[in-house]
C-alpha cells in the first residue's frame, strides 16, 4: 500500500511545480525579448571585447579604466571557460537569458520565503522578470549578476534569525560581490548592511550611533549628487530618496530597538573580507597592479558624473509626496502603527503595497513613488506574534531598497531596473502584513475581510497582464525583423535598415584589408563582427572621454607608421556621448582628423581610412 505524502512534501513540490511552470511560460518572451535589437551606444560590445581580453590573459585590472569590477569578469570568465564558450553576441545573449530566468526565480522565492505566501512568491517571480526587462538593452551587462546577488540579500536576511552566523557571512560575501562588480552598488549595500548593524547594538551605544548612522544615510544622496544639484532635476531625485531614507530611519529610531536582531558582526566582516581578498588575489595572479585596481574601481568612479550624465527626470511634486511618509512617522511618535486602529493600519498597508507593487511594474522612474512607502515595512503589526517576516529583513530591505535607487545617478538608463528591483521584496511584505492584519479583524469587520480577500486576484491579474504585454511586444517585435547574420551574431533579429547598414560597414572594413581598426565613440562589436582589433586602450568603453593625453599620445606612436589604420565613426553616437558640449581634444583625436579620409557611409555609420601619404 503506498504510503500517502506529508504535507510538507506535496507543498515543496506543489511549489517547485509552479515556479518551473512559470519559469516555462516566461521563456519564451526572454528569448524573443533578448534575440531581438541592438542599441548603437554599444555596452553589448564593450562588455563581449573586455570579457575576451581578459579570457585570452590579459589584466582584469588595467590603467585605461574599464567602469566594472573584476569579480564580474572572474565570474563570467570562469562560467564561459567551464561551458567552452566564446564570448560573441549570441552567447552572451544565452548567458543574459539564463541569469534573467535565475534572477526571477530567486525574487520569487525571496517573496514566499518572507511572506509564506505562494501567490505571492509566484507573483514577485514575474515581476522581476518585467523589471528587469531592460537586460535587453545591454546584454552581458553586470545588471542582471548584480541583481542575483541583490536579491541573494533578500533571501540571506529572510533567514537571519534561524541561522544568525552563516547569513552574516552570506551578507558580507554578497556585499563584498557587489563592491568588486561596481563600487557605488556594494557602497549603497553597505550603507544599508550598516544601517542594521547600527539598529542591532545593545541599547546604550544603539542611543548613541544609530541617529548618527540614520543621520549619514539620510544627507548621503544629497552628498553624492552635491556635483550636479544643479542640473536638471537632479536635486529632486536626491530629495526624494534622501527623505526615504530619513523615514525609514527614523521609524528604526523611534521603534525602541524591539526584536533587533543579533549582530554577528565579526562574521559579517569575515565574509566580506574572504571574498575582497580572493576576488583581489585572482586579479592580482593574473597580473593586474593594485594601482591599477584604485583608479578603475575608486578615482574613475567619483569622475564618471563629470564625464557623462543622463538624470533621471523627477516632478517636484514627488518631493512633497515623499514628505508626506516622513511627517507621518514623526507624528506617530514611537514609528509604529499601534496606535492606528487595525482596521486603518491594515488598509494603510494594503493600499501601500499593492501601489508599491504596480509603480514597480510601471517603466520609467514610477518606481520613485514606491520610496517614500518603504518604511513601512520596517515595522511589523504589534498583533501580529506569528509574522514570517524575519525582523533583520524588515530593516535591512526597506533600507536596501531606498538607497539602490541612487544607482539611477548619474545615468538612469537601465540603471533604472537594478534601481527597482529592491523594492519588490519590499512591496510584499508591505502588502502581505496588511492582508494578514485585516484577516484577524472581528466578525463585524468582515467586509474588509472580503475586501483584503480581492487582493490577491488584483495583484496577480495586474502582473499577469503587464506580464502578457511584454510577451506581445516581443513577438511583434522579434517578428518584424529580420536575422543580422554577422559572425557570431547570426541569429540575432533587428529591423531591416538597421541590420543593412550593419553588415554593409563589417563588408567595407573587411574589403579594405584594414590592419587595425578604431571607432569612435567605442563601438567594440565591430571587433567580434570583424577580424579586426584595435589598440586595447580603445577597448575600453569611450576611449576619448577617458583616457588622458598620455595614454592616447602612445596609441598615436603605435599607429603613426601604420598605412592600413580603418576608422568606424558614428556622428549620432557621439553626439549623444557630449550631450551639446564640444567633443574632448587630444593626441589620438587630433591624429584621426587630420590623417584620415571618409571612404564610405553606410546609414549612421562612416567609414574613414589613412590618407596617402
Amino acid at each position: 500500500m503506498k504510503t500517502p505524502a506529508s504535507p510538507v512534501t506535496t507543498r515543496y513540490a506543489t511549489t517547485v511545480l509552479a515556479f518551473a511552470l512559470i519559469t516555462v511560460v516566461v521563456a519564451p518572451i526572454a528569448y524573443m525579448a533578448i534575440f531581438n535589437g541592438f542599441e548603437p551606444y554599444d555596452d553589448e560590445g564593450i562588455f563581449l571585447v573586455t570579457l575576451r581580453d581578459y579570457l585570452s590573459g590579459h589584466p582584469v585590472l588595467t590603467p585605461y579604466v574599464p567602469l566594472y569590477g573584476p569579480f564580474f569578469y572572474e565570474v563570467m570568465g570562469g562560467l564561459f571557460k567551464l561551458l567552452g564558450l566564446q564570448p560573441t553576441h549570441e552567447t552572451g545573449r544565452w548567458v543574459t537569458l539564463v541569469v534573467w530566468l535565475i534572477a526571477s526565480v530567486v525574487g520569487g522565492l525571496a517573496a514566499l520565503i518572507l511572506t509564506r505566501k505562494l501567490w505571492i512568491g509566484l507573483g514577485a517571480q514575474m515581476a522581476t522578470f518585467i523589471v528587469l526587462v531592460p537586460l535587453t538593452i545591454e546584454p552581458m551587462s553586470t545588471y542582471g549578476l548584480s541583481s542575483v546577488l541583490l536579491l541573494g540579500l533578500a533571501v540571506a536576511a529572510a533567514f537571519r534569525s534561524n541561522w544568525p552566523r552563516a547569513t552574516a557571512a552570506l551578507i558580507g560575501a554578497i556585499v563584498g560581490a557587489l563592491f568588486l562588480i561596481k563600487v557605488n552598488i556594494g557602497g549603497f549595500a553597505a550603507i544599508a548592511v550598516a544601517f542594521v548593524w547600527a539598529a542591532s547594538l545593545p541599547h546604550r551605544q544603539r542611543r548613541l550611533l544609530l541617529p548618527v548612522v540614520v543621520l549619514s544615510m539620510a544627507a548621503f544622496p544629497l552628498l553624492l549628487t552635491a556635483g550636479a544639484l544643479n542640473r536638471d532635476s537632479v536635486l529632486e531625485f536626491a530629495i526624494v530618496v534622501a527623505l526615504s531614507a530619513a523615514a525609514v530611519g527614523v521609524s528604526a529610531i523611534a521603534a525602541g530597538g524591539a526584536s533587533a536582531p543579533s549582530l554577528s558582526t565579526a562574521w559579517l566582516a569575515a565574509g566580506a573580507v574572504a571574498i575582497v581578498v580572493a576576488c583581489i588575489g585572482v586579479a592580482l595572479a593574473g597580473g593586474s597592479r593594485l594601482e591599477d585596481g584604485w583608479t578603475a574601481l575608486f578615482l574613475f568612479a567619483f569622475k564618471f558624473p563629470g564625464v557623462f550624465t543622463h538624470p533621471i527626470r523627477v516632478n517636484p511634486l514627488l518631493d512633497l509626496w515623499a514628505a508626506v511618509p516622513l511627517a507621518a512617522v514623526v507624528i506617530i511618535g514611537r514609528g509604529t502603527l499601534a496606535a492606528v486602529p487595525s482596521v486603518a493600519a491594515g488598509g494603510v498597508r494594503i493600499a501601500a503595497g499593492f501601489l508599491m507593487w504596480i509603480s514597480i511594474l510601471l517603466p520609467g522612474p514610477i518606481f520613485l513613488l514606491a520610496l517614500p512607502l518603504a518604511w513601512l515595512a520596517t515595522q511589523q503589526p504589534t498583533d501580529d506574534h506569528q509574522s514570517p517576516t524575519d525582523p533583520y529583513a524588515r530593516l535591512l530591505l526597506p533600507a536596501l531598497a531606498v538607497v539602490e535607487s541612487l544607482q539611477a545617478y548619474p545615468v538612469a538608463g537601465t540603471q533604472l531596473a537594478l534601481a527597482a528591483v529592491g523594492l519588490i521584496p519590499v512591496a510584499a511584505i508591505t502588502l502581505n502584513d496588511g492582508l494578514r492584519q485585516i484577516r484577524r479583524l472581528d466578525a463585524p469587520r468582515t467586509r474588509w475581510v472580503k475586501l483584503a480577500a480581492w487582493m490577491a486576484p488584483a495583484t496577480l491579474l495586474t502582473t499577469i497582464g503587464m506580464l502578457e504585454l511584454n510577451g506581445l511586444l516581443a513577438l511583434v517585435w522579434f517578428s518584424g525583423g529580420v536575422p543580422l547574420g554577422l559572425p557570431g551574431a547570426e541569429s540575432i533579429r533587428l529591423p531591416t535598415e538597421q541590420a543593412v547598414q550593419l553588415r554593409a560597414v563589417v563588408s567595407a572594413v573587411e574589403g579594405n584589408n584594414c590592419s587595425t581598426l578604431i571607432t569612435s565613440p567605442g563601438m567594440d562589436s565591430f571587433y567580434v563582427w570583424t577580424t579586426e582589433e584595435g589598440p586595447i586602450q580603445t577597448r575600453y568603453g569611450q576611449w576619448w572621454l577617458t583616457l588622458d593625453r598620455g595614454q592616447q599620445q602612445s596609441i598615436v606612436s603605435q599607429l603613426e607608421a601604420d598605412p592600413r589604420v580603418c576608422l568606424v565613426k558614428n556622428q549620432k553616437q557621439i553626439d549623444f556621448w557630449t550631450q551639446g558640449r564640444p567633443a574632448p581634444s587630444g593626441p589620438l583625436v587630433d591624429f584621426i582628423g587630420g590623417n584620415f579620409v571618409e571612404s564610405g557611409t553606410y546609414g549612421d555609420y562612416e567609414l574613414f581610412v589613412r590618407a596617402s601619404q
